[in-house]
């Protein structure tokens, strides 16, 4: 079989950067920066404890105004370059990746099959405790924590609170998957007032793909036969009629001539967490996790066609809108002026 290379890259960027996030987050409730905790939001003690500065609850307005421009900051990348955080930072999208790893290791052959679910769901029930007495660190010290947990003296509330983070760490993935980002995620719901026409998303290249079919092992692709894209219109129509024979009618057999790149092996639909075929259209149902994408250049590799019959680009030029952008401009000055008001309040006498 042959290796996807732009799989390879994005596999190795998603690892990459799923590796600092976790690291940071079960590392911070254990650093210390001036003897004090990097980050820590001491409720009881009503002090917020970060990178080494104490700051009361009266004199916490800098953050609030830093909390807004990281909020604007993170639209204003959405909407240059799509849903980023989806595909790479979001901690759904992390410990879901973790669980399919775990999964991957703890599937065996033989006679030690029937232990791997067993040593799965142990190692998952293990990260899921230990996810939810690190987000308690963040409120209360995490080694006092531990050790009132290993002496079994934790407080009704400090049990509650780790064990409601620990199932639904342990839920959220093990059932939900990306169910909660189409359905309960508010950044996912509000992609439609944060987008604009020229936001890059996955899309499958119909003018390159359709006609779709399958093809004797050999053919050259599209780009290399003198039938190269198709117009717009009917690559659309193409698309169309595969996505709704019962109204259109089934597409005839074609001549493997004419035929596009897409052999039409589902790979792109067997992937999609949430059932997609996304050579039919855009969806804002799409979360945008790549997995189609990955799909469809190992099916391209394996057929030795060119790769990114489906990846994220913007909208076709003939959909898209010219002129100015007014969304990252507006997002781009909130995100100043967030910025200049954290230092003003920063520097403000209390």
């Amino acid at each position: 079989m042959s290796i996807s290379q732009g799989k390879q890259a994005r596999t190795a960027l998603r690892t990459a950067v799923a590796l600092a996030l976790l690291g940071a987050f079960y590392l911070l409730p254990w650093l210390r920066v001036n003897g004090q905790p990097t980050l820590l939001l001491d409720l009881s003690a009503r002090q917020f404890h970060l990178f080494g500065a104490t700051l009361q609850p009266e004199n916490a307005l800098p953050l609030l105004w830093l909390v807004a421009a990281g909020i604007a900051a993170l639209c204003l990348v959405t909407v240059w370059f799509g849903r980023l955080w989806c595909s790479h930072v979001c901690p759904q999208t992390v410990l879901t990746r973790v669980f399919r790893g775990l999964d991957r290791l703890t599937t065996f052959d033989g006679p030690a099959s029937s232990f791997g679910p067993i040593l799965r769901h142990a190692l998952w029930a293990l990260i899921a405790l230990w996810t939810g007495i690190s987000f308690i660190g963040y409120f209360s010290p995490i080694g006092e924590i531990l050790a009132d947990l290993l002496q079994l003296s934790l407080s009704p509330w400090e049990c509650f609170w780790i064990a409601f983070y620990a199932l639904a760490t342990w839920a959220n993935v093990l059932y939900l998957h990306e169910q909660v980002c189409t359905h309960l995620c508010p950044y996912s719901r509000m992609q439609h007032l944060i987008a604009d026409a020229r936001t890059p998303t996955v899309q499958y290249n119909a003018r390159r793909g359709e006609p779709r079919g399958p093809r004797e092992p050999g053919s050259l692709s599209a780009l290399h036969r003198t039938r190269g894209l198709l117009d717009p219109t009917t690559a659309s129509d193409y698309v169309f009629r595969a996505a709704h024979p019962a109204i259109a009618g089934a597409l005839p057999k074609f001549n493997p001539a004419h035929l596009g790149d897409c052999i039409d092996c589902g790979a792109c639909l067997s992937a999609c967490p949430i059932g997609l075929d996304i050579r039919n259209g855009h969806s804002s149902s799409c979360i945008e996790c790549g997995a189609c994408e990955d799909a469809c250049d190992q099916s391209m590799a394996d057929n030795h066609f060119p790769e990114g019959l489906i990846q994220r680009m913007p909208a076709p030029l003939e959909e898209a809108t010219s002129g100015l952008r007014l969304k990252p401009l507006l997002f781009g000055a909130l995100m100043l002026v967030a910025l200049v008001l954290m230092i003003v309040t920063a520097g403000a006498p209390q």
